[in-house]
């Protein structure tokens, strides 16, 4: 019996020894330096439910994702997948529960931002919410939850947008400043500023259409060559040499107008376009004093106590002014 219990004995010891090497071997290649906020920590998605999101960073317990945005916690579920490899940020090292609290957001931004840089460099059409108007433009906000802005010069519809889901293209994008600017615009028209230098040179001529007639000048759209069109505007004084009172009486969407290219705006990212450059100056006409229509002749005491005759000139219905033909000395 003492023999039998001896063997037993030296088995256990034997058995609880290969569980510890067997233990040391499962631990190695772990870290178990100790972790401090603000740490970058790699770790493995080991559970992934809308109630819990545990990652697996070599500690001596798995570590909790800590995220309270909704959005974020959707796009999380959406984008991971058990046994992803990821890169979190420790926010407590040790909660009172006895395990490491991290936070996987800045994983979140790269792998959105980056999605959003590829439909950029790509040219795509991404649907956004309208949030909320403001001096300028729009503020609207991805599928993801990435915020940007919508200049109301890239707008394309005219009623109120908040609230509405629209399609745009993404015109400017930086993501070290998180910037990024949408374009409504850019989903019917050419809108790169070297792309419509190239287009639209400098004094070109051609045919434009009308799309809105506002109190400053008419907004048209123009083709190029190769088919592809672009916003133009015509300002109100590149309308006619004759001034223009009411250009809603001159001219109405759809209407078809031979135009000049002037530059481009490549701020607001459109054509400038001049009708005008195309017409006779009414300048050319006039040749010499003989060619002006007097229309009233007056006379005002300068203080010198001589006489200044003036003449209102009528030279056009485009060009009136005032002409000083004669000075006489009166007595006093």
């Amino acid at each position: 019996m003492a023999t039998k219990t001896t063997t037993t004995t030296t088995s256990n010891k034997s058995h609880k020894a290969s569980s510890m090497a067997e233990l040391m071997a499962s631990s190695a290649g772990k870290s178990l330096q100790p972790l401090k906020k603000g740490d970058t920590v790699q770790g493995t998605v080991k559970k992934l439910t809308p109630q819990e999101i545990l990652l697996d960073i070599g500690a001596k317990g798995d570590a909790l994702v800590l995220e309270y945005d909704k959005k974020n916690l959707e796009n999380l579920l959406s984008i991971l997948k058990v046994g992803d490899s990821v890169n979190a940020q420790v926010l407590s090292p040790e909660s009172e529960e006895g395990f490491p609290v991290v936070s996987l957001r800045r994983t979140l931004d790269n792998t959105i931002f980056s999605g959003l840089e590829k439909s950029y460099a790509a040219n795509e059409t991404v649907t956004v919410e309208i949030l909320d108007d403001t001096r300028g433009g729009y503020f609207a906000t991805t599928s993801e939850g990435t915020r940007g802005f919508l200049p109301n010069s890239q707008i394309i519809s005219e009623e109120d947008l908040v609230g509405k889901h629209i399609g745009v293209k993404i015109i400017e994008f930086d993501r070290v400043r998180k910037r990024v600017i949408f374009s409504e615009k850019a989903t019917h028209y050419t809108v790169s500023p070297e792309d419509l230098v190239k287009l639209f040179p400098k004094d070109m001529t051609l045919k434009a259409g009308v799309t809105s007639v506002t109190p400053y000048g008419v907004y048209m759209t123009v083709t190029s060559k190769d088919g592809k069109t672009a916003e133009g505007f015509v300002h109100i004084s590149e309308i006619s040499y004759d001034r223009v009172n009411n250009i809603d009486e001159l001219y109405k969407k759809g209407d078809e107008v031979q135009v000049q290219v002037v530059d481009v705006d490549k701020e607001n990212r459109r054509v400038n376009l001049s009708i005008k450059k195309l017409e006779k100056d009414s300048f050319d006409d006039i040749k010499r004093f003989s060619a002006f229509r007097e229309t009233n002749i007056g006379a005002t005491k300068d203080l010198d106590n001589s006489v200044i005759w003036k003449s209102f000139l009528s030279l056009n219905s485009a060009c009136e002014g005032y002409e000083l033909f004669e000075w006489a000395n009166i007595d006093s």
